[in-house]
This record gives C-alpha cells, structure tokens and sequence, in this order.
C-alpha cells in the first residue's frame, strides 16, 4: 500500500462513517495491523483478507480489503470490534 493506493468504494465509505472511521483509522490498521482471516469471495473468484488492528487513537478495528489493480489496496468494509 505505501507504494500504491487505497480504493474506497461508495459502500466502504458508508460502512466507516457508520462507525466514526477516518481513512488514516483505516491506513493505520492496514499497515500496522495483522491479517487474521482470508477469505475466499465466491461471485468475483478473488481472495479477501480480514485485518485485525487499531485507529490512530488505539480503538480495535477490523478491516476487510482486498488487492486490486496496480498494487492498490481496495477497501471493502471496516468497523469497529
């Protein structure tokens, strides 16, 4: 992700700002946080990964992303734990 982007689809923006998440709470989770789960998506025949982290101000996230296109991390969903 450092050398590419991150994706946020209208629904993952939706998702985070149920939750109060700021795109850095996401950031911060993905590059200091730890994959916990992949998981399979059926319909696209992609993988998905499950990561356990923190905001910036230490609160437990969970973030679900997913790699795209020219090394870009594209978002799916976050939330709080």
């Amino acid at each position: 992700m450092r050398a590419g982007q991150i994706v946020v689809p209208q629904h993952a923006f939706e998702e985070m700002n149920h939750d109060d998440l700021l795109q850095m709470d996401v950031e911060h989770c993905i590059l200091t946080g730890e994959i916990v789960e992949r998981q399979r998506d059926h319909y696209w025949q992609e993988w998905k990964y499950v990561i356990a982290g923190e905001t910036w101000d230490g609160e437990a996230i969970e973030v679900v992303a997913k790699l795209g296109y020219q090394r870009s991390v594209v978002l799916i969903t976050a939330y709080r734990i």
